[in-house]
């Protein structure tokens, strides 16, 4: 067995110690360590017998991903903040994000003096507070809890959240208490969503905000309900799934018109990045971007063998960072599997579909949406219990003018700041693509079997559906390979 899958299989045990550890799995800190000196112990003596080194090495993996998450889980004490849940507290923190604002209040993170922890407050929409406001707070401390079949306290546990309030009383103390660079960075996010709104109606302002910049704060409930029903959230949310896909379509657009494949990829990874800065770099923007460049990699080497170890490898990092999101972020699984999808199932549907024409990109787009589709499917129907009979061919219709509304929308901002006639000419043209999706995504939606409602999707169908994937994948490539040596001979 080469170093390549014994350095993967030693990153995957890593991946399950996280996993193990996520279902409540605890091991004591001096068993934990005596564990970590006797298996050193053991390597050494039995590093020249390949299987017992191999055997070893994982299970020192999966030891160090027990401890890695065990060591992300808080010690509640007088020094935490949500040791104080269930009491009235005054305290003072500064808000370490910037402002979730939706329709009907306004969320705030913040990060108390003198106490380690994070605290979610809920407050009113106005007086509109800042990131890296210095505030005086008062407000009666909860623990999160379920949601109905919504693990809300692990959701906000993913980000060191464990404790809210809601309606709490407010003090600006100080301003501007933040990193200098994300100030900035929230001030041109700030200033180019007002462009965007001076220059279009609703609910294309709001939707092109979303396209960009994430916010769904002002798309219609009955326009986000449309893309519910047609599987196409993902375009309004800032995902690796999204962004895979418009990498893998620009990619194949730059090929179209004559772009040499080694520049046309660092012009999208360039693009990529440019993009994740002006969205902040907020964790799950800068997950979405990785798992997409992961793909551009892919498509460059065109090799299976050293991108898998990429692939996992980038998951490990993540994961370091921050164990919870493997079973307790949604984003980061979907984003993971459409990554997979588009890696390892899309060269197979090639195959298949290469009767397809590719005018207007009308293959690609086909077999990078159903590629993420079908490897994210099991996990949707299991997460969110809805089945989008239409999603496949209303992505299609939609997926290749994304990225060119995502680029002129981007323009009409930028142009607008600068001189605001100019930015409303290519305002008029982004509003024709964003009208288009709009009305595309409605048709859709009325139709009586547009969506399904699955409410008995089990964890075990959850493994099962997975496993009919994978079987599947290797009875085609293998009759692939047997047809390609036959036409070969």
């Amino acid at each position: 067995m080469g170093k390549s899958k014994i350095f993967l299989y030693f990153l995957i045990s890593f991946i399950c110690g996280i996993g193990i550890a996520s279902f409540g799995i605890k091991l004591d800190s001096f068993f934990m360590y005596t564990l970590f000196i006797g298996l050193t112990v053991f390597l050494i003596f039995v590093w020249q017998k390949k299987l017992w080194r191999l055997l070893l090495l994982c299970l020192f993996a999966i030891v160090f991903g027990i401890w890695r998450y065990n060591l992300s889980q808080p010690v509640i004490s007088e020094k935490h903040i949500a040791f104080y849940n269930g009491s009235e507290k005054e305290f003072r923190g500064t808000i370490i994000e910037e402002p979730d604002m939706r329709k009907e209040q306004a969320k705030l993170t913040v990060r108390p003096e003198g106490f380690s922890g994070k605290v979610l407050l809920n407050t009113e929409l106005f007086p509109e507070y800042q990131y890296g406001d210095l505030l005086e707070i008062k407000c009666s401390l909860e623990a999160p809890e379920k949601i109905e079949d919504f693990a809300y306290d692990k959701y906000l546990s993913r980000y060191g959240v464990y404790s809210i309030c809601y309606r709490p009383y407010l003090k600006v103390i100080s301003k501007n208490n933040g990193s200098s660079i994300l100030s900035r960075m929230y001030v041109i996010k700030s200033k180019f969503m007002q462009a965007i709104n001076r220059m279009l109606p609703e609910p294309q302002t709001s939707f092109l905000g979303g396209l960009l910049l994430g916010a769904k704060r002002g798309i219609p409930t009955d326009l986000m309900e449309n893309f519910s029903r047609t599987g196409t959230t993902h375009i309004v949310a800032i995902s690796g799934y999204n962004i895979t896909i418009i990498g893998v379509l620009l990619l194949a657009f730059c090929k179209n018109i004559a772009i040499p494949r080694k520049q046309a990829f660092w012009i999208i990874i360039i693009t990529l990045l440019f993009f994740m800065l002006i969205t902040g770099a907020q964790s799950s923007v800068v997950r979405a971007v990785t798992m997409g460049i992961i793909v551009l990699i892919a498509k460059q080497l065109g090799r299976l063998s050293r991108i898998t170890n990429v692939l996992v490898l980038a998951a490990v990092i993540m994961l370091l960072v921050n164990p919870k999101i493997l079973l307790f972020d949604a984003g980061f699984q979907l984003s993971f599997l459409a990554t997979m999808g588009l890696i390892y199932l899309s060269p197979i549907l090639e195959k298949l579909f290469v009767w397809l024409p590719n005018m207007f990109q009308i293959r690609e787009s086909f077999i990078a949406t159903t590629s993420a589709t079908i490897f994210t499917l099991p996990l949707i129907l299991y997460q969110f219990g809805r089945l989008s009979v239409v999603a496949v061919l209303v992505n299609i219709l939609i997926l290749p003018i994304i990225p060119f509304a995502m680029g002129v929308g981007f323009l009409a901002g930028l142009f607008s700041l600068i001189y605001l006639p100019f930015g409303t000419i290519f305002s008029w043209v982004v509003w024709l693509m964003l009208t288009y999706i709009i009305q595309v995504v409605k048709l859709f939606s009325n139709l009586p079997f547009a969506s399904i409602n699955v409410s008995e999707f089990s964890w075990v169908m959850l493994v099962a559906g997975y496993l009919v994937i994978i079987v599947l994948m290797i009875i085609f490539t293998k009759r692939i390979k047997r047809f390609d040596n036959l036409q070969m001979t």
